[in-house]
Formats: C-alpha cells, sequence, structure tokens
C-alpha cells in the first residue's frame, strides 16, 4: 500500500479543513448518502481534490467528504466510498480509515447496501453486523507490514465493537425502528454471486451478502478504532428473488428507505454524544 499517497491526502483535508477534530468518522454506502442531512455542515471537499481517494465510478456513492456536527460530536462523513473492484488498489479504500487515525478520531460507522441470505432479512430490513466472513479472495493488509496498521497479526475476535451494537439497538428500540442482527459476507465484486455461491455461503453462516465494508472493518480494527457497522438489506439474492439482480433496482430500493436510515443514524449518534458524556 502506498502509504506516501494516503499521507498527501490527509495533508489536502488538513489543508481544507484546518481546524478539524473528528471523534467520529460514517462511511455512506449505497443509498444512504441522504442522512448526511442530520449534520451540520463546517466544510465539504470532493474526492477528486484528495490525493490517493479519487472520483468513484460507481452510481449511488456522490464523492465527497463533509466535515460535520450531530448531537455535538464532530463528524468526518464520507458520501459514498471506493471498492476495491474499481480497480484503483487499496489506497482508495483505506484512505478514509488513514484519514480518521490521523486526525485523531475514535470509532468510525460503516454502512451499505447488501442482499439478504437469511429467510427473515427481506428487503427493507436493517441489519447491525455482528461478524464478517472476507470472501473476497484479497486482504488489505497483504503487503509489507507498516506500524501504522498496528500489529502483523491482527486478532480478529470482535471487529464489531459491542458497545456501538448495543447502542444501535437502543436507538432503533426509541425509534420503534426493527433491527436484525446477522453475519456479513463480502465478495469482490463486480458480479453478483451465483445461486451456487449462496447456498455455499449460507452453509459457511453468512446472513447477508455484499462487496464492500470488510476491508474498512479490518483495516479500522487493526489500527485502534471502534468499529460499527449497518447494512440496509436492498434484495433478496441470486436463487432466492423471482428476478434476476441489477444494480439500479437495489440502488433504488435504498434510496426509498432513506428516511429510515436518516432517523436511526441521527438517533445513534444521540447515543453516542450520551456515551461521551458518561465516559467524561
Amino acid at each position: 500500500m502506498n502509504l506516501a499517497i494516503l499521507a498527501q491526502g490527509t495533508q489536502a483535508v488538513r489543508t481544507a479543513f484546518p481546524t478539524a477534530k473528528p471523534v467520529v468518522g460514517l462511511i455512506l454506502g449505497s443509498g444512504w448518502c441522504a442522512a448526511a442531512t442530520v449534520f451540520e455542515t463546517q466544510g465539504r471537499l470532493d474526492y477528486y481534490a484528495i490525493p490517493g481517494l479519487g472520483r468513484p465510478t460507481v452510481a449511488g456513492h456522490d464523492g465527497a467528504l463533509l466535515w460535520g456536527t450531530c448531537s455535538g460530536l464532530e463528524t468526518f462523513v464520507f458520501l459514498g466510498r471506493r471498492h476495491w473492484y474499481e480497480g484503483a488498489g487499496w489506497e482508495p479504500v483505506a484512505f478514509p480509515i488513514y484519514l480518521l487515525k490521523a486526525f485523531g478520531a475514535s470509532l468510525v460507522v460503516l454502512t451499505n447496501a447488501a442482499g439478504g441470505i437469511r429467510a427473515d432479512l427481506t428487503p427493507g430490513t436493517l441489519m447491525v453486523i455482528d461478524d464478517h466472513i472476507n470472501a473476497m479472495g484479497a486482504h488489505p493488509l497483504v503487503g509489507p507490514h507498516d506500524p501504522g496498521w498496528g500489529t502483523r497479526f491482527p486478532d480478529l475476535t470482535q471487529v464489531y465493537d459491542a458497545d456501538l451494537r448495543r447502542r444501535m439497538a437502543r436507538a432503533a428500540e426509541r425509534l420503534g425502528q426493527p433491527l436484525a442482527h446477522g453475519v456479513y459476507l463480502a465478495t469482490s465484486g463486480p458480479t453478483y454471486e451465483t445461486p451456487a455461491e449462496i447456498r455455499a455461503f449460507r452453509a459457511w453462516g453468512a446472513d447477508a451478502v455484499g462487496m464492500s465494508t470488510v476491508p474498512e472493518a479490518l483495516l479500522a480494527h487493526a489500527t485502534g478504532l471502534r468499529v460499527g457497522a449497518l447494512s440496509f438489506i436492498a434484495n433478496r439474492v441470486a436463487g432466492l428473488g423471482d428476478r434476476p439482480l441489477a444494480h439500479e433496482e437495489i440502488t433504488a430500493a435504498a434510496y426509498s428507505a432513506a428516511p429510515a436510515m436518516t432517523r436511526l443514524l441521527q438517533e445513534l449518534w444521540k447515543e453516542l454524544a450520551e456515551g461521551r458524556r458518561t465516559d467524561d
């Protein structure tokens, strides 16, 4: 991984936001970008202006970094993500995590749209990721070891912070929002899975499947950030639905659920703010 380009990108953000001190990071995946409206914006920087990040090539990922606050928590909000399958290397995928660590943030919340494998994970469901399976055939920490990413062999016993998962559940309960829990499996994409692959993934213990999130979770956990993650179940996976899968339909389904996503994240930020006051 080219750490020099990640450092250049970090400097570009410092130049644009010289007084920023984010305590939280939020990466908004497909359909989640409307949730950015709950943040009082202090600055905005397009991805193409950030070395090492660059413009997203996937519809539904706006491609801008917002510096804002919600419930008094200063936050870097990433409007969309870069994916491994875009072919630009690990730097664009890793940059948000590298940036948050460089700016002293303590936690990151990751979001995505996913396909439901488990029977109850029907379209429209929101799911807390309790654990993951990396079926990407790649790993962002492969290569020469850099201490900035933590130990050479990170322990993955608990990637997704238990307290953050409880706070997500409490936020949903206060809203009366049903919230599932499950195991997310990441493939490399960009193809959707075959029915045979889905049968295999179900046997492995996967509840939902997508093409993102796991690399950022691995990097964030390795470098010492607390990690929380939420999936919006946009579709039933191959072999379980009644039509071929199409990115446009999945994105449209995610956008239709934007109000519920937005309310949940806003309530979660209240929970996070309360947690900081209790810690203090």
